[in-house]
């Protein structure tokens, strides 16, 4: 009689790291916000950009107006402002996490060539990777998938 193995967990979930050094982003939603507390009240979209850590499975929430590069990228700086820089970040290749994964290193680079060589020999400065899983498989996306499903119901 045989049994059936599990696979080993990847390393970025299996090895001891600070939190948010690793993490998963998707967004949830559309959810409708109040934009004022008066009589007539309008209603606008607005959407949760969720980052999960993979060595804590904590759960760091942003309200993005939008879908945009624009405001993914303020929802991640004030991620960055809150958790700190991530060493690599997993997504989908939706369109809004490609456009600001060619922008950040379109300004990662643009900000190498503006320090000197000392400064950048002195202090190595740690690049962010941001890798994308393949089209159509969202079984490599249940970690951060579940988070943002439990927001959205």
């Amino acid at each position: 009689m045989s049994a059936q193995l599990m696979a080993a967990l990847p390393p970025e979930r299996s090895t001891y790291t600070l939190p948010f050094h690793t993490i998963g982003v998707e967004f949830a939603g559309p959810f409708l916000l109040k934009t004022s507390t008066l009589r007539r009240v309008y209603h606008s979209k607005a959407f949760v950009c969720v980052f999960v850590c993979f060595s804590t499975k904590a759960i760091h929430q942003e309200v993005c107006s939008d879908l945009t590069t624009g405001a993914f990228k303020a929802a991640f700086a004030r991620f960055v402002g809150r958790r700190g820089i991530p060493h690599k970040i997993m997504s989908d290749k939706g369109k809004t996490f490609i456009g600001a994964q060619r922008s950040l290193q379109r300004e990662l680079s643009s900000f190498l060539e503006e320090v000197s060589s000392k400064t950048t020999t002195d202090y190595a400065i740690h690049g962010l990777i941001w890798q994308f899983i393949p089209p159509y498989a969202t079984h490599m996306e249940g970690l951060w998938e579940a988070p943002a499903a439990a927001v959205a119901a």
